[in-house]
């Protein structure tokens, strides 16, 4: 059976997979214990999230620009998204709870607090990844025609969630609900 698959999706899921499994073995150390819980169950449902791209990676009809604006969002949002509740567990969410509608993270101050705040929110990529995945699916005529457009389409689109998750970071009052 020759089966195809993304080997660079792959490697990043049993990557996240160990990073998911490892993690609490720091749980003694850190402020928030929840938040290391919170890490440990997304590292691993993250990896089957990147052992599932492997497989559909090399089925897209994308344009080539397309398909790296899609991998590096992906990429992007589910690592930042792991490394965000790795700190929050790190520096602390109020040691009971994680992070809850738009508060920062409470046990952390200034450059630390952003920085959570940004990764976590740098986790919105992942819309744009599935959404050019179903678009490869579609294989409609429309869109394979139309490289530049599908190709600009993509590049408006990562700018525009970088573009809120830089919104929502520094006004964490319209993040996370």
């Amino acid at each position: 059976m020759n089966f195809h698959f993304n080997r660079y999706f792959l490697i990043s899921g049993l990557l996240m997979l160990m990073c998911g499994l490892l993690v609490p073995i720091y749980s003694p150390y850190a402020i928030a214990q929840i938040g290391i819980l919170q890490a440990h169950l997304i590292g691993v449902v993250q990896a089957l999230v990147f052992f599932a791209f492997a497989w559909m990676w090399p089925q897209l009809t994308l344009p080539v620009f397309s398909k790296k604006i899609a991998t590096i969002s992906l990429y992007i949002s589910l690592w930042a998204n792991w490394l965000g509740t790795f700190f929050v567990g790190v520096f602390g969410a109020g040691k009971e709870q994680y992070i809850v509608h738009q508060d920062l993270v409470p046990g952390a101050t200034g450059f630390w607090n952003v920085v959570t705040l940004l990764l976590i929110n740098l986790s919105l990529l992942a819309v744009l990844a599935t959404l050019l995945a179903i678009a490869g699916f579609l294989k409609y005529d429309c869109l394979v025609r139309r490289v530049k457009t599908m190709n600009y389409t993509s590049l408006a689109l990562f700018l525009a969630c970088i573009g809120i998750a830089l919104f929502q970071t520094f006004n964490p009052e319209y993040s996370n609900g």
